[in-house]
């Protein structure tokens, strides 16, 4: 199957050599890889190096050179437009607070249709609500275009996570951190024949990661459980249940 692993920005190409349009919704304009038809027939595979953010009006140039025009597809959207500067600010931060993909108008921000934020802003008030047919586009991730993240409450209320675009390799290492401090942390259970040869390395990194969730109650929980068989002489001397981020790597022999 022919490929595209070009695109083709808006204006840098005339219009009226596109042999064909593929219409594309938010979600469809933001995938790196995947067979799309255009309305005419055209069949390809885009290919493309990185997750995209394409707009209305772009390309994609096929591996023979034709150009398939690119057609943002209306979507089902709810448009809160406040007149009062604060509470279209205080909104927003509503909104992003949930990590919900925002297209930012004058005097108003839109969503995608969802039954458990609409009811949220009509309790906040303040906000005229409507529905739209449009093309979305919200607004970039601060890490990089059209990388936002939202939560699909779908009807039962659950939140899943779906991400647009490419992770940003800054904030994946700092998650990833994160990640290692909370393992660090989680309570280490002996069993009742575990013994000095039980296979565990009793030598904790207590990964203290500089996030500060001083809790000063001197005594050092360190989470161990251990067994009646377990046979260390555990010497627990002392302190802070601290998230600190020195490792001190208190042995525990």
């Amino acid at each position: 199957m022919i490929r595209a692993t070009t695109v083709l920005a808006a204006g840098s190409f005339r219009p009226d050599l596109a042999r064909d349009t593929v219409v594309l919704d938010f979600d469809e304009r933001r995938r790196r890889r995947g067979v799309v038809m255009g309305e005419k027939g055209i069949e390809f595979l885009v290919d493309l190096a990185e997750t995209p953010a394409l707009g209305h009006g772009d390309a994609f140039e096929l591996e023979d050179g034709r150009l398939v025009a690119i057609a943002a597809r209306p979507e089902k959207l709810v448009e809160f437009r406040v007149a009062d500067t604060f509470a279209l600010t205080r909104l927003a931060w509503h909104l992003g607070n949930r990590h919900t993909p925002t297209q930012i108008l004058p005097g108003a921000l839109r969503i995608r249709d969802d039954y458990v934020l609409v009811e949220m802003v009509k309790k906040m008030g303040g906000a005229e609500v409507g529905f739209v047919e449009a093309p979305f586009d919200p607004e970039g991730g601060a890490y990089g275009h059209g990388a936002t993240m939202g939560h699909d409450h779908g009807h039962g209320h659950g939140h899943s996570h779906a991400q647009s675009g490419e992770a940003d390799p800054a904030m994946a290492a700092a998650l990833e951190r994160r990640a290692k401090r909370r393992a660090a942390r989680t309570p280490h259970v002996h069993g009742p024949d575990c013994g000095p040869d039980c296979g565990h390395d009793h030598s904790h990194d207590h990964g203290h990661g500089h996030d500060h969730d001083h809790d000063h109650g001197h005594g050092h929980d360190h989470g161990h459980v251990h067994g009646p068989g377990c046979g260390h002489d555990h010497d627990h001397g002392h302190g802070h249940d601290h998230d600190h981020g020195h490792d001190h790597g208190h042995r525990h022999r």
